[in-house]
Protein backbone atom coordinates (compact mmCIF):
# COMPACT_ATOMS: atom_id res chain seq x y z
CA UNK A 1 0.00 0.00 0.00
CA UNK A 2 1.37 3.42 -0.95
CA UNK A 3 1.74 6.30 1.51
CA UNK A 4 -1.05 8.89 1.54
CA UNK A 5 -0.12 12.50 0.87
CA UNK A 6 -0.98 14.45 4.02
CA UNK A 7 -0.77 17.86 5.72
CA UNK A 8 2.32 18.93 7.64
CA UNK A 9 3.01 21.96 9.83
CA UNK A 10 6.44 23.59 9.93
CA UNK A 11 7.27 26.05 12.72
CA UNK A 12 10.22 28.47 12.68
CA UNK A 13 10.47 30.70 15.75
CA UNK A 14 12.68 33.50 17.08
CA UNK A 15 12.67 33.90 20.87
CA UNK A 16 14.74 35.28 23.74
CA UNK A 17 15.12 32.76 26.60
CA UNK A 18 15.58 35.33 29.38
CA UNK A 19 12.86 37.35 31.12
CA UNK A 20 14.27 40.42 29.37
CA UNK A 21 16.86 41.30 26.72
CA UNK A 22 19.31 42.71 29.25
CA UNK A 23 21.18 46.01 29.15
CA UNK A 24 22.19 45.69 25.47
CA UNK A 25 18.52 45.19 24.55
CA UNK A 26 17.26 48.05 26.75
CA UNK A 27 15.62 45.53 29.10
CA UNK A 28 12.75 44.78 26.72
CA UNK A 29 10.61 41.80 27.68
CA UNK A 30 11.81 38.36 26.59
CA UNK A 31 10.10 34.95 26.45
CA UNK A 32 11.55 33.36 29.61
CA UNK A 33 11.78 29.80 28.23
CA UNK A 34 14.09 27.21 26.76
CA UNK A 35 13.92 25.40 23.42
CA UNK A 36 10.50 23.87 22.86
CA UNK A 37 8.37 21.83 20.47
CA UNK A 38 5.10 23.10 21.93
CA UNK A 39 2.52 24.71 19.60
CA UNK A 40 3.02 28.31 18.50
CA UNK A 41 0.71 31.02 19.78
CA UNK A 42 -0.30 29.19 22.97
CA UNK A 43 0.95 30.54 26.31
CA UNK A 44 3.25 30.16 28.12
CA UNK A 45 5.34 29.31 25.02
CA UNK A 46 5.75 32.76 23.47
CA UNK A 47 8.14 33.98 20.76
CA UNK A 48 9.28 37.37 19.52
CA UNK A 49 8.16 36.11 16.10
CA UNK A 50 6.68 32.75 15.16
CA UNK A 51 6.22 31.68 11.57
CA UNK A 52 4.02 28.66 10.89
CA UNK A 53 3.57 26.95 7.52
CA UNK A 54 0.76 24.52 6.80
CA UNK A 55 1.75 22.41 3.80
CA UNK A 56 -0.82 20.29 1.98
CA UNK A 57 1.24 17.76 0.01
CA UNK A 58 -1.93 16.51 -1.67
CA UNK A 59 -3.24 19.87 -2.87
CA UNK A 60 0.23 21.45 -3.33
CA UNK A 61 -0.71 24.45 -1.21
CA UNK A 62 1.24 26.16 1.58
CA UNK A 63 -0.37 28.64 4.00
CA UNK A 64 1.90 30.86 6.13
CA UNK A 65 1.04 32.63 9.40
CA UNK A 66 3.47 35.13 10.98
CA UNK A 67 2.82 36.54 14.46
CA UNK A 68 4.67 38.42 17.19
CA UNK A 69 3.53 37.55 20.70
CA UNK A 70 2.79 40.60 22.91
CA UNK A 71 5.63 42.20 24.84
CA UNK A 72 6.42 45.49 26.52
CA UNK A 73 9.17 48.00 27.12
CA UNK A 74 10.38 48.45 30.72
CA UNK A 75 8.75 51.90 30.87
CA UNK A 76 5.32 50.57 29.82
CA UNK A 77 2.58 49.26 32.12
CA UNK A 78 1.00 46.81 29.70
CA UNK A 79 2.02 44.62 26.81
CA UNK A 80 1.76 45.78 23.23
CA UNK A 81 -0.12 43.73 20.64
CA UNK A 82 1.43 43.91 17.19
CA UNK A 83 -1.28 43.89 14.53
CA UNK A 84 -2.07 45.52 11.19
CA UNK A 85 0.87 47.48 9.80
CA UNK A 86 2.82 46.83 13.01
CA UNK A 87 2.64 43.04 12.72
CA UNK A 88 5.66 41.05 11.49
CA UNK A 89 5.61 40.01 7.86
CA UNK A 90 6.32 36.64 6.28
CA UNK A 91 6.22 35.09 2.84
CA UNK A 92 6.82 31.70 1.25
CA UNK A 93 6.85 30.30 -2.27
CA UNK A 94 6.19 26.64 -3.09
CA UNK A 95 7.50 24.70 -6.04
CA UNK A 96 6.38 21.10 -6.41
CA UNK A 97 7.00 18.29 -8.86
CA UNK A 98 6.65 14.54 -9.12
CA UNK A 99 9.80 12.44 -9.48
CA UNK A 100 10.43 8.82 -10.52
CA UNK A 101 7.11 8.05 -12.21
CA UNK A 102 5.16 9.91 -9.52
CA UNK A 103 6.32 7.65 -6.70
CA UNK A 104 8.35 10.50 -5.16
CA UNK A 105 6.84 13.96 -4.68
CA UNK A 106 9.10 16.95 -4.06
CA UNK A 107 8.19 20.27 -2.40
CA UNK A 108 10.55 23.24 -2.28
CA UNK A 109 9.75 26.00 0.23
CA UNK A 110 11.61 29.29 -0.02
CA UNK A 111 10.64 32.01 2.43
CA UNK A 112 11.44 34.54 5.10
CA UNK A 113 9.97 36.55 7.95
CA UNK A 114 10.83 39.78 9.68
CA UNK A 115 9.53 42.16 12.32
CA UNK A 116 10.33 45.29 14.30
CA UNK A 117 10.07 46.04 18.02
CA UNK A 118 7.55 48.89 17.83
CA UNK A 119 7.71 49.48 21.57
CA UNK A 120 10.51 51.93 20.81
CA UNK A 121 9.33 55.56 21.03
CA UNK A 122 7.99 56.91 17.74
CA UNK A 123 8.34 53.61 15.89
CA UNK A 124 4.58 52.82 15.60
CA UNK A 125 3.80 56.28 14.24
CA UNK A 126 6.66 56.10 11.77
CA UNK A 127 5.57 52.67 10.56
CA UNK A 128 1.95 53.74 10.13
CA UNK A 129 2.78 56.92 8.23
CA UNK A 130 5.91 56.01 6.26
CA UNK A 131 5.75 52.18 6.19
CA UNK A 132 9.20 51.79 7.77
CA UNK A 133 10.88 52.27 11.15
CA UNK A 134 14.25 53.43 12.45
CA UNK A 135 14.36 50.26 14.58
CA UNK A 136 16.37 47.42 12.94
CA UNK A 137 14.34 44.45 11.70
CA UNK A 138 14.68 40.90 12.99
CA UNK A 139 15.21 38.90 9.77
CA UNK A 140 15.09 35.13 9.14
CA UNK A 141 15.30 33.35 5.76
CA UNK A 142 14.84 29.66 5.00
CA UNK A 143 14.95 27.00 2.31
CA UNK A 144 13.24 23.67 2.94
CA UNK A 145 13.14 20.73 0.52
CA UNK A 146 10.79 17.82 1.22
CA UNK A 147 10.78 14.56 -0.75
CA UNK A 148 8.02 12.06 0.01
CA UNK A 149 8.56 8.52 -1.25
CA UNK A 150 5.07 7.02 -1.38
CA UNK A 151 6.35 3.54 -2.33
CA UNK A 152 9.16 3.03 0.20
CA UNK A 153 7.38 5.06 2.86
CA UNK A 154 9.60 7.89 4.05
CA UNK A 155 10.08 11.65 3.98
CA UNK A 156 13.44 13.31 3.34
CA UNK A 157 13.52 16.89 4.63
CA UNK A 158 16.44 19.29 4.19
CA UNK A 159 16.31 22.54 6.18
CA UNK A 160 18.60 25.56 5.86
CA UNK A 161 17.85 28.68 7.92
CA UNK A 162 19.86 31.91 7.99
CA UNK A 163 19.34 35.31 9.57
CA UNK A 164 20.55 37.95 12.00
CA UNK A 165 21.73 35.29 14.49
CA UNK A 166 19.81 37.10 17.23
CA UNK A 167 17.79 36.05 19.19
CA UNK A 168 17.54 32.23 19.52
CA UNK A 169 15.90 30.25 16.73
CA UNK A 170 14.20 26.85 16.61
CA UNK A 171 12.45 24.86 13.89
CA UNK A 172 10.31 21.73 13.90
CA UNK A 173 7.81 19.84 11.79
CA UNK A 174 4.49 18.41 13.00
CA UNK A 175 2.84 15.49 11.21
CA UNK A 176 -0.67 14.01 11.23
CA UNK A 177 -1.57 13.07 14.79
CA UNK A 178 0.44 15.93 16.27
CA UNK A 179 3.90 14.32 16.49
CA UNK A 180 6.59 17.03 16.41
CA UNK A 181 10.18 16.47 15.25
CA UNK A 182 12.99 18.98 15.75
CA UNK A 183 14.67 20.32 12.61
CA UNK A 184 17.35 22.14 14.57
CA UNK A 185 18.11 24.98 16.99
CA UNK A 186 20.35 28.04 17.17
CA UNK A 187 21.67 29.92 20.22
CA UNK A 188 21.93 33.66 19.62
CA UNK A 189 25.15 35.52 18.87
CA UNK A 190 26.06 39.11 19.66
CA UNK A 191 23.60 41.73 20.88
CA UNK A 192 20.44 43.16 19.29
CA UNK A 193 21.61 46.64 18.14
CA UNK A 194 24.53 45.30 16.10
CA UNK A 195 23.26 41.83 15.16
CA UNK A 196 19.89 43.05 13.86
CA UNK A 197 21.28 46.05 11.96
CA UNK A 198 24.06 44.11 10.18
CA UNK A 199 21.65 41.80 8.28
CA UNK A 200 24.56 39.36 8.01
CA UNK A 201 22.44 36.40 6.84
CA UNK A 202 24.30 34.17 9.29
CA UNK A 203 23.83 30.36 8.98
CA UNK A 204 21.71 29.31 11.97
CA UNK A 205 20.16 25.89 11.31
CA UNK A 206 21.09 23.16 8.83
CA UNK A 207 19.74 19.61 8.84
CA UNK A 208 18.93 16.71 6.53
CA UNK A 209 16.62 14.06 7.99
CA UNK A 210 14.91 10.87 6.84
CA UNK A 211 11.55 10.24 8.54
CA UNK A 212 9.82 6.86 8.01
CA UNK A 213 6.06 7.26 7.44
CA UNK A 214 2.92 5.31 8.26
CA UNK A 215 0.31 4.71 5.55
CA UNK A 216 -1.60 7.86 6.55
CA UNK A 217 1.53 10.02 6.26
CA UNK A 218 2.17 10.30 10.00
CA UNK A 219 5.66 9.81 11.41
CA UNK A 220 6.48 6.20 12.21
CA UNK A 221 8.66 6.82 15.25
CA UNK A 222 12.29 7.19 14.18
CA UNK A 223 14.63 9.82 12.73
CA UNK A 224 17.67 9.31 10.49
CA UNK A 225 20.33 12.07 10.51
CA UNK A 226 21.58 12.10 6.92
CA UNK A 227 23.73 15.20 7.41
CA UNK A 228 25.60 13.47 10.24
CA UNK A 229 26.03 10.31 8.13
CA UNK A 230 27.52 12.21 5.22
CA UNK A 231 29.79 14.35 7.41
CA UNK A 232 31.25 11.23 9.04
CA UNK A 233 31.22 9.15 5.82
CA UNK A 234 29.26 6.34 7.44
CA UNK A 235 28.06 3.74 4.91
CA UNK A 236 24.66 3.25 6.56
CA UNK A 237 22.10 5.66 7.98
CA UNK A 238 21.42 5.18 11.71
CA UNK A 239 17.95 5.83 13.12
CA UNK A 240 16.99 7.22 16.53
CA UNK A 241 13.72 7.20 18.43
CA UNK A 242 11.83 10.48 17.99
CA UNK A 243 11.77 11.12 21.75
CA UNK A 244 15.57 10.67 22.00
CA UNK A 245 16.16 12.84 18.93
CA UNK A 246 13.98 15.68 20.20
CA UNK A 247 15.51 15.55 23.65
CA UNK A 248 18.96 16.21 22.15
CA UNK A 249 17.75 19.66 21.16
CA UNK A 250 15.24 20.78 23.78
CA UNK A 251 17.64 19.77 26.58
CA UNK A 252 20.39 22.12 25.33
CA UNK A 253 20.58 25.20 27.61
CA UNK A 254 19.17 28.18 25.73
CA UNK A 255 22.23 30.29 26.68
CA UNK A 256 24.77 27.60 25.76
CA UNK A 257 28.00 29.19 24.53
CA UNK A 258 26.54 32.71 24.68
CA UNK A 259 28.55 35.27 26.66
CA UNK A 260 25.98 36.70 29.07
CA UNK A 261 28.18 39.75 29.64
CA UNK A 262 26.44 41.14 26.55
CA UNK A 263 23.17 41.13 28.50
CA UNK A 264 24.14 41.03 32.18
CA UNK A 265 26.86 43.35 33.52
CA UNK A 266 28.66 40.55 35.34
CA UNK A 267 31.74 38.48 34.48
CA UNK A 268 30.15 35.60 36.37
CA UNK A 269 27.26 35.53 33.91
CA UNK A 270 29.73 35.58 31.02
CA UNK A 271 31.66 32.57 32.29
CA UNK A 272 28.46 30.71 33.11
CA UNK A 273 27.24 31.20 29.56
CA UNK A 274 30.50 29.85 28.14
CA UNK A 275 30.61 26.83 30.42
CA UNK A 276 27.03 25.61 29.87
Amino acid sequence: MSIQLANYEINIRSFHPEKDFGWSGLMFEGDNRGFSLKPSGIKPTTSRIWHKLTLSTKKNIVTPVTVSDPSKAPWENKQRIYSGNLAPKGRVTLKDKALTNKSIYQYRLDGQYGGVNHAMPGSPQMQERLDFSYVPTLNVKYKIIIDIDTVNGFMDIVTYITGDAFPNCEAFIVGPGGQAISLGIHVRKGAPPLSLSLNADYPMIASALRLPLNNNGSFKGTVGDELFRQANKYPKLAFHKIADWNNRFISIPANSGHCMLLERASLEHCFNGLLK
